[in-house]
């Protein structure tokens, strides 16, 4: 079995046994553990994993690039999860799941480690976004940090590592003209690194359009 395989069925595991908003894992192929299998059509360069889960809002999608974290190299090369993107925003890639097209919410990132609460496998310490020596000058990050909207505490790497991705993805968005269009978020999927339970989060940026506020692209950390 290759490296990459295995971190799939580690994932599915952890997602099927941890959360309790999902519902299904799909993977993109037949696999070992006979698990439910998503299809697309057009252009066939898709995720590894298709997440069904609803936190009592409604059944949303993410969809899952996968990488081994034994190699930095690999989890770098998921930055590719951005042209599934590209392709899904201009429908040049469909998905179905049981012959019926569905919707894609989110966008993410997951390799091992997620399960650990980071991405990489030496991520070089980390952070408190609560810490006033971490965040000297940025009251933003640690009010985000204090309501639970990003995590309190980030391997350095792995947050470093998603701001480049969310920067990548803020130009796609602006070229194109659609930074005011409410279209799937993208991040990444982690657990809590303070808390011992390891639930999967969903660490994104999503547009929010339900709160009596101007609409915009927020942080957000959720559990699944």
């Amino acid at each position: 079995m290759k490296p990459e395989e295995k971190v799939e069925i580690m994932l599915w595991d952890w997602l099927k046994t941890k959360s309790v908003s999902i519902k299904e894992v799909y993977f993109n192929r037949t696999n070992k553990i006979n698990a439910p299998v998503f299809t697309t059509t057009g252009i066939n360069k898709k995720p590894d994993l298709l997440i069904d889960f609803d936190r009592g809002f409604g059944s949303e999608i993410i969809a899952v690039e996968v990488k081994c974290c034994t190699r930095s190299k690999d989890v770098h090369d998921s930055g590719k999860i951005l042209g599934y993107y590209e392709n899904y925003i201009d429908k040049s890639t469909k998905y179905f799941i049981d012959e019926k097209e569905i919707f894609i919410n989110h966008f993410v990132v997951a390799t091992e480690n997620s399960i650990k609460g980071f991405l990489f496998k030496d991520e070089f310490g980390f952070k408190n976004n609560l810490d006033e020596k971490d965040n000297p000058d940025n009251e933003f990050k640690r009010t985000n940090a204090r309501y639970k909207l990003i995590p309190e505490i980030e391997g350095i790497r792995t947050a470093d590592f998603q701001r480049r991705l969310w920067s990548e993805w803020r130009s796609y968005k602006k070229r194109l003209k659609l930074e005011k269009q409410k279209l799937p978020s993208i991040g990444i999927i982690i657990s809590d690194i303070k808390s011992k339970e390891q639930k999967p989060f969903l660490f994104t940026m999503i547009y929010v359009d339900w709160l009596d506020k101007k609409k915009s692209w927020r942080q957000r950390f959720l559990e699944l």
